[in-house]
């Protein structure tokens, strides 16, 4: 009964503070380097498909399909702009919540999902993440579904559990591909059941089929072309890029683990507590799903910030379960095992005004800035059907009008990596015949671009002094 409740009020907290800072959407990069300008592109391609533009044939995208649907699917209920995008996520992250505390009670009971799932609901990266248009959270919110159904199957073994599972790692997947590295976990739950060769092989074949069916089916029946140059061709060659500026993965994993180092402390000290208590189908269940996405991000290229935040479900019930392995040696008086996560706990409360300083400074109230007198100006002189060619999506987004399908997306890794030229830049700003063209970031660079737009379009220097360049033959 207590586990539930401390469940429900983590569930409660979580949800007044997104309800609270639903409309801030500036982060403070005092503590961790956060960047909005996903949110904007996303935004404005979900809002491209809520209208019925098609993925990967109109509008670019370098996710899989379920995370621009799933989020045009929650602007039609929360509404069309960035905040009912964030609202969409908000639901997933309160879905991640709840699987990561069924995922602790699976493992260690009331007391582990409990711990779990405070945890996790004060953790500063995980309430932002929540909160930003991001694919990261609503893909954590399928995985730990998808593990929470399959450590169910390991304790009852019934099998349409598992079914289920690689279903939602399906769909987890066709958010982002990084979910499939949650397949490893879920063979190792399979191999734990069993034992022997023959049914664990059975049912692994079961998960498999499951997971791969919807997948497959979808890269053969979804624009499959498109669909494997923009997701998987596009970061094949982002790989190999040499982008400026970029922070090397060890970094960028280190920052992240020490944002909430709390949390870190507990899902560590969890671990070794289960080891030390002999609980080794657990510790390695955890150690595959926490330390092998870990080491995943490690090896990944290009790694943004953004990224790691697919751990935080990890991390919480790695410290559930730790927690309540420690909370059953005490009872039993085997010291030692408690050792780890006393220490952590002892880190926790000493970094509390730390967490709850992240907890409250991470998000910050709008400011006014150029971008937002720029996207006053658009607003004030196009119609509302107008279609804006701008390499900052904000400010279409801000002035609620379209861009062109193809250039939701214009990221600078899409740029570097080949797949924004001058020719796509011109195809899709002739083709939906924009209004306006606004380059104010890496637009400029792409000179066969921009001869173009000076010979079809004439400057106006607008109130906050930025050049754009307005369609000779207007609307």
């Amino acid at each position: 009964m207590l586990g539930s409740l401390a469940v429900f009020v983590a569930l409660v907290f979580f949800l007044v503070w997104e309800f609270l800072h639903r409309g801030v959407y500036q982060y403070s990069t005092a503590s961790y380097p956060f960047d909005d300008a996903d949110e904007w592109r996303y935004t404005a391609c979900s809002r491209l498909v809520e209208h019925g533009y098609t993925l990967f044939d109109q509008v670019f995208s370098a996710q899989p399909p379920l995370f621009f649907l799933s989020l045009a699917s929650g602007m039609r209920v929360f509404g069309d702009s960035i905040t009912g995008a964030r609202s969409t996520e908000i639901a997933f992250g309160a879905v991640a919540l709840a699987a990561t505390a069924w995922a602790a009670w699976e493992l260690a009971g009331p007391v582990g999902a409990a711990i779990a799932a405070a945890a996790l609901a004060v953790s500063p990266d995980f309430l932002i993440y929540a909160h930003a248009v991001e694919a990261e959270i609503p893909m954590m919110a399928l995985v730990t579904v998808s593990l929470a159904l399959a450590l169910t199957y390991r304790r009852t073994g019934w099998v349409p559990l598992l079914v289920l599972s690689g279903l939602t790692l399906a769909a987890a997947t066709l958010v982002k591909v990084f979910a499939l590295e949650a397949v490893l976990p879920v063979l190792w739950l399979i191999a734990v059941r069993h034992r022997n060769a023959r049914p664990t092989a059975a049912r692994a074949a079961v998960f498999g089929a499951s997971t791969a069916i919807p997948v497959l089916l979808d890269l053969t029946l979804v624009s499959p072309r498109k669909q494997w140059e923009q997701v998987v061709t596009l970061h094949d060659q982002a790989a190999g890029l040499h982008l400026p500026d970029l922070v090397p993965p060890a970094t960028i994993l280190r920052e992240f683990l020490t944002f909430d180092a709390g949390l870190t402390a507990l899902a560590l000290g969890g671990i070794v507590a289960l080891v030390l208590g002999r609980r080794i189908a657990d510790g390695g269940f955890l150690g595959l799903w926490a330390i092998g996405t870990l080491a995943m991000l490690l090896v990944f290229r290009p790694l943004f910030p953004h990224h790691v935040a697919i751990v935080s479900a990890a991390l919480a019930v790695c410290a559930g379960a730790g927690g309540s392995a420690a909370f059953d040696s005490l009872k039993d008086r085997r010291w030692i095992s408690c050792l780890p996560v006393a220490a952590a706990v002892l880190a926790y409360l000493a970094l509390l005004p730390r967490l709850a300083h992240a907890d409250r400074h991470s998000l910050l109230a709008p400011q006014p800035s150029s971008l937002t007198v720029l996207a006053a100006y658009v607003e004030r002189t196009t119609r509302p059907s107008s279609f804006i060619a701008v390499d900052n999506v904000q400010v279409a987004e801000q002035a609620h009008r379209f861009v062109p399908p193809p250039l939701c997306d214009p990221s600078n890794v899409r740029l570097l990596a080949g797949f924004l030229t001058a020719g796509d830049l011109i195809s899709a700003t002739r083709r939906y015949n924009a209004q306006l063209v606004i380059p104010i970031g890496n637009y400029k660079s792409v000179s066969g671009y921009m001869t173009w737009v000076r010979a079809h379009y004439y400057p106006v220097t607008v109130p906050g002094g930025a050049l754009v360049y307005r369609s000779v033959a207007g609307d």
